[in-house]
């Protein structure tokens, strides 16, 4: 048994907790009869699926880091999800982690998932849905915001009002609705559900001491520092929990009043969801129960149902609880109360008023509850990292030699820059930016050199580079950038299906863009944040400009086109790609050079770790990404040029 100086704590070893855990959770049946199925532990994946599940419905999937319980793994079952990905604590699961899961339970119906707005979750899960769809399955994503805790925050966190959108989507599908319309539905409840949480401490890592933290207003999750400190008074206050309620409603009603919820207040007012975060007392969360509904904010806003009080999305053993409000309509209400299998969730339950009665007798009989459960078998120790790729070469992919050349020379400068890169970023950042380019670099050179990337198959060539980006280059620019590849590569396919004769310049511009497109809608950052972005989206613009200017002088379709997805492309073919397409390659270097450089006049950064940084360490410094990203760009128009002469 583990202790730390805050008390001892019932685990084994820390690094197995989370996996003993969900095999206890296994063990146990729904009342329905149903349960679920556990992955294996040698796939280093932890994936908890229904073992009723035959693929007939949409598919619901969520997750995330552990340390949340009983969210999300404990509301897997009829009614609810169909699946779970479990990260380590607070650790957002893998792409690869998700991608099985999709892989799993997806069918004709497709799949929706439900993910927190946390950079890792949406990283993953959105690279994930990426390669889900290059795949053929159907699947829609639906990111939950509801934290107000910070009005000017561009990015709210997911909290407990997931677990709504678990529930209502849940009902949903088990009557066969279909993807669009649960879809549409999730991120209606996502986009007008408001949820904001107060602490007294943060919750205990196991086998670590608890962090001394003063009691805040808006703590996260995972311990994220709070909108503001609260000034309680003595222990022995009898008025400190009014107090607090009082605080914590009036900043959730601001918050929720600057929602667009669709109008006025439905008729059937609003549901309330109060969630212990791990660390209360049954008799706090009943005192914490009445303080809420007898608030006159609440009761002005028509509290007419509620959920919990329960742990349901949980931080540990944080003593604290978060207030959720939701407005309500009948197809809300009906989906919110609709049976369900997972014990985890509590119900919906009406308010009513408060009645008393006088009692004939003082007959008060106390019960106590038996703790009658064994301590779990040890389980497996966690599984070895996984083994070496082992991707055996193949042969005779359509090459180009001139696209090779600039694709080596574009890897080449991300490794000649990688420490110039690094100190760059230990401005602004951790210093790792240029061994992160270079890992990605490294990467896609051995595929190369391996005979992995089909050089004269644009669509194939950027495919498998956002595969290696995925699994090589580490860090939130990993994926993001596999991100990039990834979508860019399944638009090219798209574009060679519909109209494969489409001018290449075009094709290429639009391919880029897309992925681009959902790099931005996954990450969450935009031109002027001081990213990579600051110098990619002026180099595609430059490339447009360059596409439209040779627009009247283009070579013939039969000229320019590749061929039909199912011929490979001649090297001959693809070494035209970049001459039909008229791309100004020392336009686009310009253009990312001027964009970057730009950044260095940036004072304030809103995406990344630079955005908290002071600006008077960022003004004067180039963002290392969007350096990076110009540096490849002068080495593909150097390498162009030498190509010309």
């Amino acid at each position: 048994m583990s202790s730390s100086e805050s008390g001892r704590q019932f685990i084994n070893q820390p690094r197995q907790v989370v996996g003993e855990a969900l095999e206890g959770c296994a063990r146990l049946r729904h009342p329905d009869g149903s349960g679920v199925r556990l992955s294996d532990p040698a796939s280093g994946m932890r994936l908890v699926v229904r073992d009723d599940w035959a693929r007939d419905q949409v598919a619901l999937i969520s997750g995330g880091g552990s340390g949340h319980e009983p969210a999300h793994a404990g509301f897997v079952g009829a009614g609810m999800l169909t699946a779970a990905v479990c990260g380590e604590l607070f650790a957002s699961p893998t792409v690869d982690a998700v991608l099985a899961a999709i892989r799993e339970v997806t069918g004709e119906a497709g799949a929706l998932l439900i993910v927190k707005n946390y950079t890792g979750d949406r990283l993953n899960f959105g690279l994930a849905a990426e390669r889900a769809r290059q795949e053929g399955f159907k699947v829609e994503m639906v990111i939950v915001a509801d934290d107000v805790a910070l009005p000017d925050n561009p990015q709210p966190r997911g909290l407990a009002g997931t677990l709504l959108v678990h529930k209502v989507t849940g009902a949903l599908a088990a009557r066969g609705a279909g993807l669009k319309e649960i879809t549409a539905i999730a991120r209606r409840v996502a986009d007008s559900c408001s949820t904001l949480g107060v602490a007294f401490n943060v919750g205990r890592h196991p086998g670590k001491p608890r962090e001394q933290r003063a009691p805040e207003l808006g703590l996260g999750i995972h311990g994220e520092p709070g909108a503001m400190a609260l000034e309680l008074g003595s222990d022995s206050d009898t008025h400190g929990v009014h107090a607090v309620m009082d605080t914590v409603v009036t900043a959730l009603v601001q918050g929720h009043s600057r929602k667009d919820v669709g109008g006025d207040l439905p008729a059937s007012g609003h549901l309330l969801l109060i969630n212990d975060l791990g660390g209360c007392s049954a008799l706090e969360r009943s005192l914490l129960l009445e303080e809420a509904l007898t608030h006159p904010s609440l009761q002005a806003l028509g509290i007419h149902a509620v959920v919990g009080p329960q742990p349901l999305m949980t931080s540990l053993d944080m003593h604290g609880f978060s207030l959720t409000l939701l407005p309500l309509d009948s197809l809300l209400e009906e989906a919110l109360s609709a049976s369900c299998a997972p014990v985890a969730w509590p119900g919906v339950q009406p308010v009513t008023p408060l009645t008393h009665f006088t009692p004939s007798q003082d007959a008060v009989r106390t019960a106590s509850d038996e703790a009658s459960d064994a301590r779990r078998a040890q389980a497996k120790a966690d599984c070895q990292e996984r083994a070496a790729r082992g991707v055996k070469s193949r042969a005779g992919l359509p090459g180009d030699p001139q696209v090779e050349q600039r694709l080596r020379a574009a890897l080449e400068i991300l490794l000649a820059s990688e420490a110039d890169l690094d100190r760059l970023d230990a401005i602004s950042g951790d210093g790792d930016t240029g061994s992160t380019f270079a890992s990605g670099a490294r990467a896609v050179i051995e595929a190369l050199e391996d005979c992995e990337l089909a050089c004269g198959d644009s669509g194939e060539l950027m495919s498998t580079i956002g595969k290696q980006l995925a699994h090589g280059m580490g860090g939130s620019s990993g994926v993001l950038l596999s991100t990039l590849f990834t979508a860019a590569a399944t638009r090219w396919k798209e574009q060679s299906d519909a109209h494969g004769q489409a001018p290449l310049g075009q094709r290429w511009h639009d391919a880029l863009s897309h992925g681009v497109a959902r790099m931005q809608h996954y990450g969450g950052a935009s031109r002027g944040d001081r990213s990579l972005l600051d110098a990619l989206l002026p180099a595609l613009e430059a490339l447009q400009e360059s596409v439209q200017s040779e627009k009247q002088a283009s070579v013939q379709p039969d000229q320019q086109g590749e061929k039909q997805p199912d011929q490979k492309t001649s090297a001959a073919q693809s070494q035209q790609e970049i001459r039909a397409g008229r791309v100004d390659w020392a336009a686009m270097a310009r253009a990312a050079r001027q964009g970057a450089d730009a950044t260095a006049e940036m004072a304030k950064a809103r995406a990344g770790r630079s955005a908290y940084v002071p600006s008077a360490h960022l003004v004067g410094n180039s963002d290392p990404g969007a350096e990076a990203v110009a540096r490849v760009f002068e080495a593909l128009a150097d390498a162009a040029e030498e190509a010309a002469g």
